[in-house]
């Protein structure tokens, strides 16, 4: 196995090639199985009341309050039982333990250690814990196919997979999971939650949680992820030309593998050494251009990576970006810029018939030296592949899936589409935003999976449906003033910061926004003060009744969504299921160009990385 890269920074993000090592390394002992069999009553008896069949120990408790208890998310350890599997009385807290803000990554060699002992001693290992940040408090679908992992390697038939909120005062709110395969099914039942306060230990009031994962999902889940890494680290050499592009060789190709290292093993020396000295000049040179806001945003927000499909209209957001020091793109735009463009999107007279990216890459360029921009001269159409998209998105390494930010931004309704969906699949943070015609007025959607519930087919239903009945749209920028476009690029960017800072930046004003609007995930700004007449929308004047005299244009609302689904008054959505966790979707479709939204998401095959065009072209 590889080593994958949590996602959606909130999962128990492991190692798995440390799992694998374990298994290496125990595999002589698993085939003395000992039958361990979890006494607890049936999962459909639960009713939002603490099931307190399994327990811990009042020491266990204790311990919990000086690791979990008092340090930020994303710690954790190893649980055990010494004789009855009902009572967990042995934790291990791993120190040597990789954190970030929104990752975990256990440290092998403790871990197989303490592992080895209670083996030794007859105990059964039997859980995992670990903290996730402040209101994150379900396991992620990563979390359950690792719990899946390790059930097998255990050999039970049960797994226990706590999730803690640290208070960081030795105070700690426990959500205790029990996994359990039933059928074909890995099924997730929250038993109770434990607070733990200055004066003890009580149970706490909760809402009844199961959910069902089919097995054959998690494995393809799991085997996909395998196997992109396997198919990056074995069959590829990747390349850096003369141009600075990337492009991959197939190692069956061995003359042409070899010809090239030789080629290029003296120049890659002083190369590595020159680009090492411009780096460091180049960082000298740009903190004084970004030392008034050197506070504001922490290191590792400045090294995600956004990702625009469609390039015009969002080039204002993209310039404020590059000054507010983010350093990496992909710009995603075969277009051209056009006289047209002129009074609508800030280009310049000179910049006519030029590529549009490499327009907003020099751009980026003059503001950001130290900036790395992707240009990629396609449309996101059919031509397309997944593959290659996510290649693009691979020549960043070391990502996480919430290190990337996909912004639609095109007027064509099928990029939209697709940069939607390619962003559940690969579980990324979206925004995406529409002028309305004449400028009257504009809308932005967002979704950051495990954290918002309704995803973009949810809250543009209406419009999808219209184009799966064949509707084009002819709505342009025509008569769009740039005031207007300049408006909605100012919201764009303030929820766009809000996304790649969500919990990753403690004490700043973006790090725990979305926590306040994650149900609120359509917002509109009022431009024409006259669109009840003008484009038929009366929402503003529903929502301001009565405040007439304090209002007049201008205005943002927040609008409510819930996922698609009849228990919210809604046909089912096709796209999500109206499952309300749309990280279940991750590695969902094996290809989004060929998405059947009239087929029950149930019944569609997960992700099995059956596309073999993975190169990067730029």
């Amino acid at each position: 196995m590889n080593k994958l890269v949590g996602i959606i920074g909130m999962g128990l993000k492991r190692v798995t090639d440390g799992l694998n090592s374990m298994i290496n390394c125990f595999a002589c002992d698993t085939k003395e199985k000992k039958e361990v069999k979890c006494n607890v009553k049936s999962y459909t008896e639960k009713k939002g009341t603490p099931d307190k069949t399994i327990i811990f120990a009042k020491n266990i408790l204790d311990e919990f309050r000086k690791d979990v208890g008092r340090y930020a998310a994303e710690t954790g350890g190893m649980l055990a039982s010494t004789e009855d599997c009902n009572l967990i009385d042995m934790c291990y807290f791993d120190v040597h333990s990789r954190n970030t803000p929104g990752t975990f990554y256990y440290d092998v060699e403790s871990m197989s250690e303490v592992f080895r002992e209670w083996k030794s001693k007859g105990y059964v290992t039997n859980g995992i814990y670990h903290s996730h940040p402040i209101g994150c408090i379900r396991p992620s679908y990563h979390d359950i196919s690792t719990a899946l992992l390790h059930l097998r390697f255990f050999d039970l038939d049960y797994f226990y997979l706590p999730i803690f909120q640290s208070e960081r005062k030795g105070f700690y709110t426990m959500y205790f999971y029990v996994v359990r395969q039933h059928n074909n099914c890995l099924v997730v039942n929250l038993d109770y939650v434990l607070k733990a306060d200055e004066i003890g230990y009580v149970y706490a009031h909760f809402a009844a949680w199961q959910q069902a994962y089919p097995i054959n999902q998690l494995d393809a889940y799991r085997d996909s992820i395998d196997r992109q890494e396997k198919k990056q680290k074995a069959n590829k050499v990747r390349i850096r030309t003369e141009a600075d592009s990337v492009i991959d060789i197939d190692f069956e190709d061995a003359a042409a593998v070899k010809e090239e290292k030789e080629k290029c093993t003296m120049e890659t020396t002083y190369r590595a050494a020159a680009e090492r000295a411009s780096t460091e000049r180049a960082s000298a040179a740009v903190d004084p251009y970004f030392s008034k806001v050197k506070s504001l945003y922490p290191e590792n927000v400045l090294d995600k990576v956004i990702i625009c499909v469609g390039t015009g209209g969002a080039r204002s957001a993209l310039e404020n970006f590059a000054r507010s020091g983010i350093r990496n793109y992909i710009l995603i735009d075969a277009d051209a810029v056009s006289e047209s463009n002129i009074a609508t999107q800030g280009v310049f007279i000179s910049e006519i018939g030029k590529k549009k990216v490499h327009v907003i890459r020099d751009r980026i360029m003059d503001i950001n030296p130290s900036a790395k921009v992707i240009c990629v001269d396609r449309f996101l159409d059919d031509n397309m592949t997944d593959g290659e998209f996510k290649g693009y998105m691979d020549i960043f390494p070391n990502k996480k899936p919430t290190d990337y930010l996909i912004l639609g931004c095109t007027d064509n309704f099928e990029a939209q589409k697709r940069s939607s969906i390619l962003a559940l699949k690969y579980g990324t943070p979206y925004l995406a935003a529409m002028m309305y015609k004449q400028g009257a007025a504009a809308e932005i959607i967002f979704v950051y999976p495990s954290v918002t519930e309704s995803c973009p087919r949810c809250l543009l239903g209406s419009r999808f449906e219209k184009y799966e009945n064949g509707f084009e749209n002819d709505v342009d920028s025509s008569a769009c003033t740039i005031f207007a476009t300049e408006r909605m690029n100012a919201l764009k960017g303030y929820i766009a910061l809000m996304l790649l800072m969500y919990h990753e930046a403690p004490g700043n004003i973006f790090n725990d926004m979305l926590d306040y609007v994650k149900d609120r995930n359509f917002v509109q700004i009022r431009l024409n003060p006259d669109l009840r007449n003008t484009l038929g929308i009366d929402i503003f004047d529903r929502v301001f009744a009565g405040a007439e005299r304090y209002m007049y244009m201008d205005e943002t609302i927040w609008i409510p969504q819930k996922p698609d689904h009849p228990s919210n008054g809604y046909e089912t959505c096709k796209l999500c299921g109206g499952t309300g966790y749309l990280e279940q979707l991750r590695m969902k479709w094996p290809d989004t160009r060929y998405v059947n939204m009239t087929e029950p998401l149930e019944n569609v095959k997960a992700e099995e990385d059956s596309d073999s065009d993975n190169s990067v072209r730029d």
